[in-house]
């Protein structure tokens, strides 16, 4: 019987690939010779590990607390214009309380930042019985630590909760803590390793149908 769902932020409960984008060009235009160049599809992979560990990789040159606090400050606006919601997210999460599940968000951004954006999509953070964001944790995505944390608080094992993410660093962790994981297929996003995750789900209608199907078999 399942009786935790991890979920993970980005891509996953809010849709902030523009946010994301934009803040990236920005920077971009800012700290990068004017013919530097970088695929979108490349960007949109920095949706899932931490962002620190990002800006290292992409503005080696740069002292480190500038750029974060570059990025932190210009990212704001975006989250204005751009942030949104997937669609049936709230409904689908209080279905998912009402049937009696915890619900827990485990997420790369930090936790000013992931309570701000549920703020800004109109999703009450009191729908979420935890939150763990990547400056509340040791070791992030795919280390099993901020699972293990969750199953820890909740006093369950592994195969009473489900992760539900987007990238292969949510695929990691839910593997390396031995749970079952589900992939959220709105955003198109590349696997640089194979994954075989419990299944995947194009919208929160269809992963509300999965769960429910998987925990009465």
């Amino acid at each position: 019987m399942i009786k935790v769902l991890v979920f993970d932020m980005d891509g996953t409960l809010i849709d902030s690939d523009d946010v994301i984008m934009e803040t990236w060009h920005e920077l971009f235009r800012l700290y990068k010779p004017k013919d530097y160049f970088l695929d979108d599809k490349i960007v949109r992979t920095f949706s899932g590990p931490p962002l620190d560990k990002t800006l290292k990789k992409v503005f080696p040159e740069l002292d480190q607390k500038f750029i974060l606090k570059e990025y932190s400050e210009r990212t704001r606006k975006y989250y204005d214009t751009c942030l949104k919601p997937f669609p049936n997210v709230e409904e689908t999460l209080l279905k998912f309380k009402k049937d009696g599940y915890k619900l827990a968000i485990l997420t790369s951004k930090n936790r000013e930042m992931t309570l701000y954006s549920l703020k800004k999509v109109g999703l009450d953070q009191n729908i979420f019985d935890l939150i763990i964001g990547a400056d509340e944790v040791t070791h992030h995505k795919p280390n099993p630590e901020g699972i293990n944390r969750i199953m820890s608080n909740f006093g369950v094992k592994p195969n009473e909760v489900i992760n539900i993410g987007d990238t292969e660093f949510d695929y990691g962790s839910g593997e390396n803590a031995g749970v079952n994981t589900i992939m959220m297929t709105m955003k198109e996003r590349n696997y640089e390793s194979k994954i075989v995750p419990l299944s995947f789900c194009s919208s929160y209608n269809d992963l509300y149908k999965e769960i429910k199907e998987y925990d009465h078999k």
